[in-house]
């Protein structure tokens, strides 16, 4: 995210009282395979669509039954109030870590490997290879972090004063760091070949310490965009990064079965602005829609809501988050740019429910939404990282 402010943090927070033993059945939606997409047009060629005329999609994705339907109003009228526990932690502390640091050039490494000339990719040149040949694919492969003891970290998060954790599920690079229903891209079948989100939820109950899962994936689609890329000069001058590669190009390989279209998404670049944001330190590319996806972009919100109920459904997390600048995710503009959807409110309410159904009741709960514009609802408490 910015390294200055994060900004259009979403939390949703449940309650208090201990974890049932009852577990509501799993995530059991069957999402299809991705759709296909035309040839890429040429780049920077197709103007955004209007996200004016364009009506949100109400995806067709059930949710755990109970009092929150997936609407703002809804939720708004559900909404009990600010929860004593987090006023009263006064503390806590946000585990930001993941495959990326394989790379040793900031959180950013998956993106920043792939622009040429910068540090990542001089590091990516230097430790791995080129990454027409040897991608971000592999450094998931290889990172093995061995000495890794969730519970001892807790143990001493614990004894600083911490009393909630905030643990990264997934962040932009799209690797999911538990056994994850929807992406086979993750922590249990690459990397350390482990369920690091399951370690890490042992570890906080055994210490009677909350714990919350954060999501930056919403924006991955766009965010991975320099992986279609190329060199623009000396040997490897216009030879594809493997970004480009398919299901297919894995036949006899080590990563055979596993497609890269669930690691680096799809060629985006034919939109306006998107390979200019994509190279930029940080701007997401323009308001709007991208018109000529639309299977895909639904998909994709699916896939993206999914994943969190997954983990919801997994772990029982106290509160969640995901990333972003903009009013939900999928709101067409900001980190939101590219399609429209009620996707977060499906998840809110998914969320509610389901906490409601296994704990029995929702002590404290609140939705909290993170940015400097004071819009909105009823249910959204601000706030930001790093500044304001």
């Amino acid at each position: 995210m910015n390294q200055f402010i994060m900004l259009g943090c979403l939390w949703l927070e449940a309650c208090a009282t201990a974890f049932s033993q009852q577990q509501t059945n799993g995530v059991n939606y069957q999402l299809g395979p991705i759709p296909s997409a035309h040839k890429p047009l040429a780049e920077n060629s197709v103007p955004m669509g209007n996200i004016q005329t364009f009506e949100e999609v109400k995806l067709d994705l059930p949710i755990t039954s109970g009092p929150y339907a997936p609407t703002w109003k809804s939720i708004e009228a559900n909404y009990p109030g600010t929860p004593e526990w987090l006023r009263d932690s006064k503390f806590g502390i946000w585990i930001h870590f993941g495959p990326q640091s394989a790379g040793e050039s900031g959180d950013w490494y998956a993106r920043k490997m792939y622009v040429e000339g910068i540090p990542a990719y001089e590091n990516h040149l230097k430790n791995y290879g080129h990454p027409s040949e040897v991608g971000y694919k592999e450094a998931l492969r290889d990172w093995n972090p061995k000495k890794f003891n969730p519970q001892a970290l807790v143990d001493i998060y614990k004894d600083a004063g911490a009393r909630f954790l905030i643990i990264q599920g997934v962040h932009h690079d799209q690797f999911d760091m538990w056994n994850s229903k929807y992406q086979p891209w993750n922590s249990t079948r690459l990397g350390p070949k482990r369920d690091l989100i399951g370690e890490w939820e042992k570890a906080a109950r055994k210490a009677g310490i909350r714990f919350g899962l954060t999501f930056h994936h919403e924006y991955s689609w766009w965010w991975w965009q320099t992986a279609f890329q190329s060199d623009t000069k000396g040997d490897k001058k216009g030879v594809p990064y493997d970004g480009n590669l398919t299901l297919a190009d894995g036949k006899g390989k080590w990563w055979e079965g596993l497609d890269p279209k669930y690691l680096y998404g799809i060629n985006l670049r034919e939109y306006e602005t998107v390979v200019e944001a994509a190279n930029s330190r940080w701007s997401p590319p323009q308001a709007g829609i991208f018109s000529g996806h639309l299977e895909y972009a639904e998909w994709y919100a699916k896939w993206w809501a999914l994943r969190m109920m997954d983990a919801v459904d997994k772990y029982n997390p106290d509160f969640i988050y995901t990333d972003g600048t903009d009013q939900q995710p999928f709101s067409s503009s900001g980190t939101g740019t590219g399609y429209k959807c009620d996707a977060m409110q499906r998840v809110i309410a998914d969320f509610y429910n389901k906490t409601l159904d296994r704990r029995g009741k929702l002590l404290y709960h609140r939705f909290s939404f993170y940015s400097r514009q004071r819009w909105g609802h009823l249910c959204l408490v601000y706030d930001c990282a790093k500044g304001w």
